[in-house]
């Protein structure tokens, strides 16, 4: 009777993800005072050109930031609460292994993802905040991660974006092995005894 069934405990590891993820938010968002980084820091003012968050490439690291607080954080806690409310209908047993997968891939898919983003902005825009060219930026964001092809006109001659649509993908399969570990919640056998 005090046994804590499939969907309350999945449902509380996808808070504690939330909550993760909030205390994650903290280091993630420390960088701007560090007025030489050029993030959040007026043109002019300790060598920085430009404003890194407002300058493509590194506007990146202000879409990372947005979409970690909204997917990793108020997504977690939106699982947590849809795991919760399915158990509070009675629907509480299904399958562990899919629980477990779905808050596996979420984190994977959200902290690839944003990292991925918040990397490419940081570089790219490190060099155009600095004074550098678009066309520099745009080099050292490629030379990231190493090239798979040395053909220009292949996909994966720039890396980066491959390795972030990768992560983006895992985010968009752990909401399809979530909804499925939903669907497949039911009431316990002996609920009806």
């Amino acid at each position: 009777m005090g046994e804590t069934s499939k969907a309350e405990a999945i449902a509380s590891r996808f808070w504690q993800l939330a909550l993760l993820n909030g205390l994650l938010i903290i280091p993630f968002t420390a960088p701007i005072l560090d007025p030489s980084l050029c993030i959040a820091t007026p043109p002019g003012l300790f060598g920085c050109k430009a404003s890194m968050e407002t300058s493509w490439p590194g506007t990146w690291l202000l879409v990372a930031f947005v979409v970690f607080v909204l997917v990793g954080i108020f997504g977690a806690l939106g699982w947590s609460l849809v795991y919760s409310k399915r158990a509070s209908k009675g629907a509480s047993e299904g399958n562990k292994g899919l629980y477990w997968l779905h808050l596996v891939l979420f984190e994977a898919g959200v902290l690839g993802a944003t990292a991925m983003m918040a990397a490419i902005g940081y570089v790219g825009g490190n060099i155009v905040a600095t004074g550098g060219s678009p066309i520099a930026s745009a080099t050292a964001i490629a030379q990231m991660i190493p090239a798979l092809s040395s053909d220009p006109n292949s996909v994966f001659n720039d890396m980066p974006p491959v390795i972030e649509a990768a992560f983006i993908g895992v985010a968009l399969l752990s909401q399809v092995v979530g909804y499925l570990a939903l669907f497949m919640t039911k009431k316990p056998a002996d609920a009806g005894s």
